[in-house]
């Protein structure tokens, strides 16, 4: 590839040099002539220019078109249906949430009747007995105060 490269700047090399040496030599004429010669050729590649421009703006717009067909028949209804499933989702997410919320007011509702009706008596029992428990061994550590006071 890069042989033929160096061919084609070799040409032009030459075809430069070529030109400049004849429009030295053969004078003003020449240079007129090939002046409307290259004022054809730059004209010729604007023309093509434009025209290559034109059909890439078309090839653009056709692409978009295309993108915008793609989605609309593929992305856009895919994301419909991912958005209802993610409604559905957060539907089913929302009740759970309420069913946890419903069992932690049940639980808690629940503690506060054992603490009130089960545990709250218990206690009263069990301080009961012990104040009961605490008054008998008193009156039996006194009860033997007594007899060791009397037997000395």
């Amino acid at each position: 590839m890069f042989r033929w490269i160096a061919i084609g700047v070799g040409v032009l090399v030459v075809a430069l040099i070529g030109f400049i040496v004849a429009a030295t030599l053969l004078g003003p004429d020449f240079r007129a002539a090939w002046r409307d010669v290259f004022l054809v050729i730059v004209s010729s590649l604007l023309l093509v220019v434009a025209i290559l421009m034109i059909a890439i703006l078309i090839a653009i717009l056709w692409v978009i078109n295309q993108l915008n067909q793609v989605a609309k028949t593929n992305v856009i209804p895919r994301f419909d249906e991912a958005m209802i499933k993610l409604n559905e989702i957060l539907d089913n997410t929302r009740v759970l949430a309420n069913n946890v919320q419903q069992a932690s007011t049940n639980a808690a509702t629940t503690t506060g009747f054992v603490t009130e009706r089960v545990v709250s008596p218990i206690i009263r029992v069990s301080s009961l007995v012990s104040g009961v428990r605490a008054a008998a061994t008193t009156l039996a550590r006194r009860d033997l105060d007594d007899q060791s006071a009397n037997q000395v």
